[in-house]
C-alpha cells in the first residue's frame, strides 16, 4: 500500500556518548502523561475538549523524542549478543538515501525500521532495564525475532507488562495534543503538536524546496509536556492495528514527515509490520506506576 497520508542539547549530547555494547543501560528521557479522559479525534480549534472525552487512558510515560539511531545502534549491540535481531535502520533519511551513519552523532531519528524492528527493539530495551516484555511468543517468552510472514498469530500481547511498548492511537495524540498540560494552556485543539502551523514544531516538506530530509531529533520547539516532533520529522509506528481480508494485520503510523505534509497531528496511515520506510521511525511508552 502507498503512503496516502489519512538546554535539551546537552542530554543528546550525552546520549550521543553513552552506548550500550558493553552492557551500561540506555538512558532514555521519558514524560509522564496523566491519565483521564480525554477527546481523541479529528476536531481542532477553540472548544471544550474535556466536556467531550471520548476515551479513558490510565498513566504512561513516552520517549521525549523519537528514537534516534545512536541509541537504536547501540541497544542493537546489546541486544544481538542475547538473541534480539533487529535490522540496521538508518541514520534519519533524504528524499533519496540514509544519512551517513555518523552525521550529527547519529541524532537523527532512526528510519527504515518495520514495525517488528520496533517491537523487538521495545523488548530488548525492556530487558535492559530489567522490565517484563511486552510482545511475547505463544509461550510467553519474550518476542526476539520476527516471525515469518504469515506466521505472526501466535504473537501476544502482555498488557500488565511493565516493558516497553509503541503507543495506542489513542495515547499517541493526546501526548501530540499535550495532555492535561494542553487543555490548561489551550493548545489541545492546536492542529499540529502546540501550535496551529507547523513552522516551530514540524519538520515538513515546504512548497517550492528541493531537498527534503530529516533534521536531529529536537531540533524543532516541543509541545506543553515537553515532546517534541509530534508532527513531523519521521512519522511514528503505533501499536493500533486492524484486520483486513484473511485476518491479516495493518499497523498504523501517524504524524508528518520530511516527505508528507500532513494536514493535522490526526493523520495516519497503515502497512503491513513488515514494511519499511525512510520517513518511518518509533518512540515508545511504558506504564508509569513501574518506575
Amino acid at each position: 500500500m502507498l503512503k496516502n497520508r489519512i538546554a535539551y542539547f546537552l542530554l543528546l549530547f550525552t546520549f550521543q556518548n553513552v552506548g550500550s555494547a558493553h552492557g551500561e543501560i540506555l538512558p532514555i528521557d521519558e514524560v509522564n502523561v496523566d491519565g483521564g479522559d480525554f477527546y481523541v479525534g479529528l476536531v481542532f480549534g477553540k472548544e471544550d475538549y474535556a466536556a467531550h472525552a471520548n476515551t479513558h487512558l490510565t498513566p504512561f510515560s513516552i520517549m521525549r523524542t523519537e528514537v534516534t539511531y545512536h541509541q537504536y545502534q547501540a541497544l542493537q549491540a546489546w541486544a544481538e549478543t542475547r538473541g534480539y535481531q533487529i535490522s540496521g535502520g538508518c541514520n534519519g533519511a533524504t528524499f533519496e538515501d540514509c544519512w551517513p551513519s555518523e552525521k550529527d552523532g547519529g541524532r537523527h531519528p532512526v528510519t527504515n525500521v518495520s514495525w517488528w524492528d520496533a517491537v523487538i527493539f521495545a523488548n530488548a530495551l525492556s530487558a535492559q532495564h530489567n522490565l517484563q516484555p511486552y510482545y511475547v511468543t505463544a509461550d510467553g517468552q519474550a518476542l526476539k525475532i520476527p516471525p515469518e510472514e504469515g506466521t505472526d498469530r501466535g504473537i501476544r500481547e502482555n498488557p500488565q507488562a511493565s516493558g516497553y511498548r509503541l503507543p495506542t492511537l489513542a495515547e499517541w495524540q493526546v501526548a501530540a495534543r499535550g495532555g492535561n498540560k494542553g487543555l490548561s494552556d489551550g493548545t489541545y485543539g492546536s492542529r499540529y503538536a502546540g501550535k496551529d502551523q507547523p513552522a516551530s514544531v514540524a519538520n515538513l516538506p515546504v512548497s517550492g524546496t528541493q531537498t527534503f530530509s530529516t533534521l536531529p531529533v529536537a531540533s524543532k520547539q516541543p509541545n506543553s509536556l515537553g515532546l517534541y516532533d509530534m508532527s513531523g520529522n519521521v512519522s511514528e509506528w503505533l501499536n493500533e492495528n486492524y484486520a483486513v481480508k484473511g485476518g491479516k494485520k495493518m499497523y498504523y503510523f501517524c504524524g508528518g514527515s520530511y516527505m508528507d505534509r500532513v494536514g493535522s497531528l490526526a493523520s495516519c496511515d497503515v502497512h503491513t509490520p513488515g514494511f519499511a520506510m525512510s520517513d518511518i521511525g518509533f518512540r515508545l511508552v511504558r506504564p508509569i506506576d513501574d518506575k
